[in-house]
């Protein structure tokens, strides 16, 4: 199942603290007062609850496929390896 990052934006700072009673993925330190009264808050959501928010009454803009963001390089190393490389 895709996911998509996003942003969701409600019509005031009330409507976005409701946004808690969906138990989606969403970054709490993202949230926002924007112009006006509105607000808004970053999340990473399946387009299944994109839709529920909008059927709610909440703009969701779509910024990006969670898949086409870069991930992080894994790397593995001993720990003999890791004190050397650090001379501890």
């Amino acid at each position: 199942m895709n996911r998509f990052f996003v942003r969701v934006i409600a019509a005031n700072p009330l409507a976005l603290r409701r946004l808690q009673k969906f138990d989606f993925d969403l970054f709490q330190p993202t949230a926002r007062q924007t112009e006006g009264k509105r607000a808004s808050i970053d999340g990473l959501l399946t387009m299944e609850q994109i839709e529920k928010l909008v059927l709610d009454g909440y703009q969701v803009l779509i910024e990006e496929e969670a898949s086409r963001r870069a991930h992080g390089q894994k790397e593995t190393m001993t720990v003999e390896e890791w004190r050397a490389e650090r001379k501890v």
